[in-house]
């Protein structure tokens, strides 16, 4: 017989994260490597999974949106199918990282339109402050939808923004150091 010794690992240090984006073509949930730099995304995802090491990495998030255009329901299936295409396609090409991995649909992605809208240099103040107030406003989403298919500025907003939140972030949630083994919780145990 001999003895095998079993030490915990505790974690010491905060967590970081990093999130890397892929993009989605319109109405599609099939990974485009040729699409809006998503080979570069995805390749910089593999450097920073190898960067960090599989032990230290917690859990990877997956968080995906689709366009707040078309029907609600269909949207909410598209950014579903997203984030398994997203699930898939990492468990195929870094099957060590399967179990850490955590699924987010998160439906039509409003509050990134948000943010792009409320950032613009280009658009007017004045054309920002309405587009945010029907982002905003407490209506139903047909109706939110056709208030905002309305404006002038809408054609500059399918073109620049609505791409760029058809997407999946891929969030890596990482230990800053190693994990320290614990000498006062080493167990022994016999092997026969």
């Amino acid at each position: 017989t001999g003895v095998i010794k079993a030490q915990s690992l505790e974690r010491s240090g905060q967590k970081s994260l990093v999130g890397i984006e892929v993009y989605f073509r319109f109405d599609k949930y099939d990974l485009d490597l040729k699409y809006m730099g998503n080979k570069a995304s995805l390749r910089n995802f593999a450097n920073k999974t190898d960067s960090i090491g599989t032990a230290h990495i917690d859990s990877i998030a997956i968080i995906s949106q689709s366009s707040p255009e078309g029907v609600y329901e269909h949207n909410i299936r598209l950014s579903k199918k997203r984030a398994e295409a997203m699930r898939k396609y990492i468990e195929d090409h870094h099957p060590e990282l399967k179990n850490k991995l955590f699924v987010n649909p998160d439906g039509e992605s409003w509050e990134q339109l948000r943010e792009y809208v409320k950032n613009d240099t280009l658009m007017k103040r004045k054309t920002i402050e309405k587009v945010l107030s029907i982002i905003d406003a407490d209506v139903n989403i047909g109706t939110k939808k056709w208030r905002m298919a309305q404006l002038p500025i809408y054609r500059y907003l399918l073109q620049t923004y609505y791409p760029r939140i058809r997407n999946s972030v891929i969030c890596i949630i990482y230990y800053n150091e190693p994990p320290i083994q614990s000498p006062q919780d080493t167990t022994e145990t016999k092997k026969e």
